[in-house]
């Protein structure tokens, strides 16, 4: 390992019955029904096997997220096909007869499957259909003959079904909370995707969030300069092809680690002065990634070892151009990634250059060498021995219930140093037994039209002091 790369972190182990006890006492009557009908006895001899259970449980639910990932890159991606995308208003022209509109729909979406499994069959060295293939595979599907691709194609038309059936749930749901004041309506979503499957799939946008809750703590006093020196990120995800437009032109990344070491060294919130640009990164503060997801932890690795041999880490950053974007986060897209590398060549195509702009950045090898990955479930899992000035978790909570929830805070809690803080965009049970509390939340703008209004809150949740 490089003299600037960060150290070895502990393997995660199941969260102990004393340790979750006084959660299970104050949701007594609320619990999952297996655990409801047992006595306080009872209920410790059966944690361990529960908890373990548990586990295989969430994990299962990656295979739905990839599943969704799927449907969204053959609905979105232009990669493998020059159809339109099959987003709202695609095929309705200047037509009002919906069932025309519905018909095209289906007719694009159907053109789409085939396009997909076509490119499919021939996968080369593309991740993304290596990926996909992967995914009907584990189905016991395959692409090679006429008869394996009707099978894929049956597959695939499910799931298109099962994922806009699961958003009219969640329209519905979304239509239900609404009434006028969204930080009363960011707290009934705050469970949102508990039954979806767990996905990968970010964008540049939410660490923008995230900066701007950092600023606002170093003005209150609460993170001052030079003081986070270890990091953790819950499920920094993996940019696939997004759920709103599903660009693949670029080779899959993660972006959160990078933001946030961006954010801290901008805010001078990442070290003191140094005088060596050598001695510079051996100060940036040690990034831990923990995520469930055996994708994202070779996906780091990999990248880690091209570090080890002077290999940069090309980030990619197309900004729609179809959202009315305020312009802070415009300025934010710019500069990102001023901190820790310098502007690389973004090829795009004449077709991907009127839908977005686009820029990426080289971060350095001795940023990558900074960061660490362990394949760790939250809801289920602590580390011991592991401690931190900062967690962050955007876009993670909000696919677990109540219980999860509380347990996943709970265990975040037993990593912060007294004081410490985890930022979340969620607004987590308000349980006695959990000791981390909120302090404050950030609202952040996004994007702001005639008629809507893009937002996101962070909540500030902050460890108790010693």
């Amino acid at each position: 390992m490089s003299a600037l790369g960060a150290a070895p972190i502990a393997q995660g182990r199941f969260v102990r019955f004393t340790e979750v006890r006084p959660i299970l006492t104050e949701l007594a009557g609320k619990l999952p029904p297996e655990l409801n009908a047992l006595t306080p006895a009872q209920l410790e001899r059966a944690w361990p096997d529960w908890i373990a259970r548990h586990d295989r449980d969430v994990r299962a639910r990656l295979e739905q997220g990839d599943e969704d990932t799927i449907v969204n890159w053959m609905l979105f991606g232009t990669s493998f096909t020059s159809r339109p995308r099959a987003v709202l208003g695609a095929v309705a022209d200047a037509t009002t007869d919906q069932e025309l509109v519905l018909k095209r729909t289906i007719e694009l979406i159907s053109g789409r499957i085939d396009d997909l499994l076509k490119a499919l069959a021939t996968p080369g060295t593309d991740e993304r259909r290596l990926f996909a293939r992967a995914v009907l595979a584990r189905q016991g599907l395959r692409v090679a003959t006429a008869a394996d691709q009707d099978a894929a194609r049956e597959y695939l038309r499910a799931a298109v079904v099962r994922v806009a059936g699961e958003q009219e749930q969640i329209d519905q749901e979304l239509g239900a909370t609404s009434d006028g004041d969204p930080k009363t309506e960011f707290v009934k979503r705050s469970q949102l995707f508990r039954t979806r499957g767990l996905s990968l799939d970010t964008s540049l946008v939410p660490n923008y969030s995230i900066e701007q809750a950092l600023a606002a703590m170093k003005a209150r006093g609460l993170l001052v300069p030079g003081g986070v020196r270890r990091v953790a990120i819950v499920g920094p995800g993996l940019d696939f092809a997004d759920k709103d437009v599903g660009f693949d032109f670029y080779a899959q990344q993660t972006l959160q680690p990078f933001a946030v070491l961006d954010s801290l060294k901008r805010l001078g919130l990442a070290s003191a002065s140094a005088k060596a640009p050598a001695d510079r990164s051996s100060r940036d503060p040690e990034i831990v990634l923990l995520d469930i997801s055996p994708r994202i932890v070779d996906h780091v690795t990999r990248a880690r070892a091209r570090a080890a041999k002077n290999i940069g880490y090309t980030l990619s950053l197309p900004l729609p151009k179809a959202t009315p974007w305020v312009p802070d986060v415009r300025a934010y897209w710019r500069s990102f990634g001023d901190h820790i590398g310098a502007p690389a060549p973004a090829p795009v195509s004449k077709a991907m250059a009127n839908l977005a702009d686009v820029r990426a950045v080289r971060a350095r090898p001795s940023v990558v060498e900074r960061m660490t990955v362990t394949n760790m479930n939250i809801v289920t899992q602590r580390l011991d021995g592991e401690m931190f000035d900062l967690v962050i978790a955007t876009n993670v909570f909000i696919y677990y219930d109540g219980l999860e929830q509380a347990l996943a805070l709970s265990n975040v809690g037993a990593m912060l140093k007294p004081g410490a803080f985890l930022l979340a965009n969620v607004s987590a049970p308000n349980l006695k037994s959990i000791t981390i509390r909120p302090v404050d939340t950030t609202t952040t703008l996004y994007a702001r039209t005639s008629n809507e209004t893009v937002r996101e809150f962070i909540v500030w949740y902050q460890a108790r002091g010693q």
